[in-house]
């Protein structure tokens, strides 16, 4: 009589996501080797996956010998409603204001307890955050952006952020529960978010709420630039107007209907 292990088994679905999941932003392009350690599967299984997804175009093999992820998959990703419908009504908005504020812009959007940058308009600068490039990742509560898209979020979601910050491993960013529920309830009351420094040399001031038809709020703006927070003043009312102005653009009757909520 066999013995059945504890562990549930995983799905070959289950097993294909932890494959493409090994790929992130610092992590473009990895051998066999990279993936099985990365996806915690054995390599002859990693094998078998990887040449699967490789002819269906997903992944691509570079001259190194190296796999990355493949143009079919980036295909497959540009047909997600919260990306393109999104960055259609927002690219002209966030073009002219890098152009009116010299200044680094980024359409985010909130997935799971991280804020996903979905676009970003540079203003040339040397330095960004990871978050201030299309695909960038970084904890909610870290951001400008993310604090404005846990701000309007359900309360499920700001209860379970609020629950990592209370954990004994979590890392010293240097807030507490009880302080990030004041500064979200403050985003909520003012209808912005501001920031520090993410990194010497570079600022996320501020971020507004972009919101679609019905008023639900479905992404963020933000703003980073080389100075300090004395140019609140001076950018505040662009990053709003801004937000407000892709927030009209969502609403328009010719627009894709955006429901999904953050």
């Amino acid at each position: 009589m066999s013995i059945q292990s504890g562990r549930p088994k995983r799905s070959s679905v289950d097993r294909t996501f932890n494959v493409l999941s090994a790929f992130d932003q610092h992590n473009q392009a990895l051998t066999l080797s990279d993936i099985s350690r990365r996806s915690g599967l054995p390599v002859a299984t990693v094998h078998r996956i990887v040449a699967k997804l490789h002819s269906r175009g997903a992944l691509e093999r570079a001259a190194t010998g190296e796999y990355c992820i493949g143009l079919r998959l980036w295909e497959l990703g540009t047909l997600a409603p919260r990306g393109s419908v999104l960055r259609e009504a927002a690219l002209p908005h966030l073009m002219t204001f890098r152009t009116q504020a010299a200044s680094t812009v980024i359409l985010a959007v909130r997935d799971g307890t991280e804020t996903f940058c979905l676009e970003m308009i540079s203003d040339g600068g040397r330095q960004r955050p990871p978050l201030a490039a299309p695909g960038g990742r970084a904890p909610l509560h870290t951001n400008a952006p993310g604090l404005v898209l846990l701000a309007h979020a359900a309360p499920a979601v700001r209860d379970e952020v609020c629950s990592l910050l209370l954990r004994p491993s979590r890392p010293r960013d240097g807030l507490t529960s009880p302080a990030l529920r004041g500064v979200l309830g403050q985003v909520r009351r003012q209808g912005y978010a501001v920031t520090g420094h993410q990194e010497p040399g570079r600022t996320a001031l501020l971020a507004a709420p972009v919101r679609a038809a019905g008023g639900m709020v479905v992404a963020a703006l933000g703003v980073l630039r080389d100075s300090g927070p004395e140019d609140r003043p001076e950018l505040l009312p662009l990053v709003l107007a801004t937000a407000d102005a892709i927030s009209e653009q969502l609403a328009a009757p010719a627009r894709g209907s955006l429901n999904t909520a953050i």
